[in-house]
């Protein structure tokens, strides 16, 4: 017979293992991912432009000013999606959820494009975009569960409130951005999600609100285990589980709303990597959150580097000769959907039996 204490040491063991593997694999997608473009690169020459041994000029800029920020910024956004879905589904318990599915990454886009579109320039440049698209990213949050009050244990009805949700918001998104007329172009990286284009600036951005979202989300895992107990047993412990809820909301809408800010709505991350990492390490929070980041940031640079590699014209007016790689929020949502669609139909198949 296994001792518990065995038990958790081969599961931490095991754990340990997980993570390695996901950082090797990160690290491997990374170099890839640097190496692909126009001008196509080998794994030894981005070493070699990365750490500067024996790489001419024009190779040092291609990797240094066009393609690692991209790759960061795609790894810090895997980062925070995978942990704000994770969160996410620790606070509803419910595995449907993601921030795309309750509202959070549409909310943030449109108040980041009313904002954008009607506030005064001052207002512009003294409030960053971030904020503003966190508080839309919350905002929809809590409507999604106002409307679900009442049936909380229901994933099913959650989850299409959340879709509808969804819907409406990305709706208004595109008629306001058409009322602007700031082109169909436009529309199309919001409701996706594009790392197309981004550079240091972006990257600039992004990095402070990762790690701060990150810090946040390990210091409140212990808080997001008691809540998985219940409402009732988590008070009982002594946790203040409204406050502690809202809190872990803020998290995962910052987390989100920041994401959106910089590279669009990209869904499906968010469901994807938190519910594989489950599998892989559990549902407690303080293993669950770093494993689904740690997944989440490999999916997404796997999504870009397949988005790279398929090139397509825009039917858009005025841009039928302009060619651009696919979105990577199109690339998740083709790999998201019928993932999504299988756990639908497994938790109606459950509700029934």
């Amino acid at each position: 017979m296994i001792k518990k204490g065995g038990k958790e040491g081969v599961q931490g063991l095991r754990i340990k293992g997980t993570c390695l593997c996901l950082l090797l694999g990160i690290a491997m997608m990374f170099i890839l991912h640097i190496g692909l473009g126009k001008a196509s690169l080998t794994p030894e020459q981005v070493v070699q432009a990365l750490f500067d041994h024996g790489s001419d000029e024009d190779l040092r800029y291609i990797v240094w000013n066009l393609r690692l920020p991209r790759a960061l910024i795609a790894v810090a956004a895997g980062l925070m999606l995978g942990t704000a879905g994770a969160i996410l589904q620790v606070v509803m318990r419910n595995p449907l959820v993601e921030p795309g599915l309750v509202g959070a990454s549409s909310g943030a886009v449109l108040s980041a494009v009313l904002w954008l579109s009607f506030a005064a320039d001052s207002l512009v440049r003294a409030v960053p975009l971030t904020v503003v698209a966190l508080f839309g990213g919350l905002g929809a949050v809590l409507l999604v569960v106002t409307l679900n009050a009442g049936h909380a244990g229901n994933r099913t009805r959650l989850a299409l409130i959340g879709l509808i949700v969804t819907a409406i918001l990305q709706s208004a998104t595109s008629l306001f951005l058409l009322q602007g007329q700031q082109g169909l172009s436009t529309i199309f990286l919001w409701t996706f999600g594009s790392l197309n284009g981004r550079s240091w600036s972006s990257w600039a951005l992004l990095w402070p609100w990762t790690i701060l979202g990150l810090l946040l989300s390990m210091m409140y895992a212990r808080k997001a285990e008691l809540l998985q107990l219940g409402d009732a047993t988590a008070a009982g412990l002594g946790l203040n589980v409204n406050r502690s809820r809202v809190m872990l909301l803020i998290i995962a809408s910052g987390l989100t709303a920041a994401t959106v800010s910089v590279v669009g709505a990209i869904g499906f991350i968010g469901l994807i990597g938190p519910h594989i990492a489950a599998l892989l390490a559990g549902r407690k929070p303080p293993v669950l959150f770093p494993v689904s980041a740690l997944l989440s940031a490999l999916l997404l640079l796997a999504s870009d580097w397949i988005g790279q590699s398929i090139t397509l014209r825009l039917p858009f007016p005025g841009m039928e000769n302009h060619q651009t790689s696919l979105p990577v929020g199109a690339v998740t949502t083709l790999l998201g959907a019928p993932f999504f669609l299988f756990l639908l139909r497994k938790s109606l198949l459950k509700n029934k039996a």
